[in-house]
């Protein structure tokens, strides 16, 4: 029997997964939002209440946990804190009208929105947020806590570390190594290889100081 889903964060992606919970396979899973925002306690968020705030989870034995939030950092720190809950799992979830090939591996914590696709050899780490219609060529590797915006295209063989953020339509040339905490701006174009914990704008992308 499955278990039930908290979802962590109340905002736009909890609400999405919320909102549409049959096309992720979670249909009757969902319980309730936690967050940390004292003005939602207690409401009720796309359908779901707000039960608590995320320490309500440390003592918990009976859920798993979808994190519903893109943010890398967020991302990073809610997990270091819920850590020391060993009971806790986190599945991943992916739209069932998004198409992953075979041969590619899907991290723990995950999230793969509608009208994504994602070819062959490539491996999404733990805690990706895909949002809708990404494109992945073939053998791109996504480091853990990364969030790729709607209607980012990657080409082949684009590798990019922990942490990094691509906003809206931003693409890759293939080859493209990106280092981790990189934050790329909506609609650039990266043509050449990024330093870690760089910001990367325009067509084609260039480091901002």
């Amino acid at each position: 029997m499955k278990r039930k889903i908290i979802i962590v964060g109340a905002g736009s992606v909890g609400g999405h997964l919320a909102s549409n919970p049959e096309i992720y396979g979670l249909d009757d899973q969902i319980f309730g939002f936690v967050d940390d925002d004292l003005n939602k306690q207690g409401q009720e968020f796309c359908g779901y209440k707000v039960i608590e705030t995320v320490d309500w989870l440390l003592d918990q034995q009976d859920f798993d946990v979808i994190i519903g939030i893109a943010f890398p950092k967020v991302k990073q720190a809610l997990i270091k804190k819920l850590s020391v809950n060993s009971s806790i799992s986190y599945p991943s979830i992916t739209a069932k009208n998004a198409w992953i090939s075979n041969d590619c591996r899907i991290g723990k914590g995950s999230i793969i929105y509608p009208g994504t696709s994602i070819n062959y050899g490539s491996t999404i780490g733990d805690f990706v947020v895909i949002n809708m219609n990404c494109a992945l060529g073939h053998h791109c590797n996504i480091g853990s806590y990364s969030s790729l915006a709607p209607g980012v295209n990657l080409g082949g063989h684009t590798s990019s570390g922990e942490a990094v953020e691509f906003g809206i339509g931003s693409t890759t040339l293939q080859g493209i190594e990106i280092g981790k905490e990189v934050i790329v701006g909506g609609q650039s174009m990266i043509i050449s290889n990024i330093p870690d914990g760089k910001k990367v704008a325009g067509v084609p992308g260039r480091i901002k100081e």
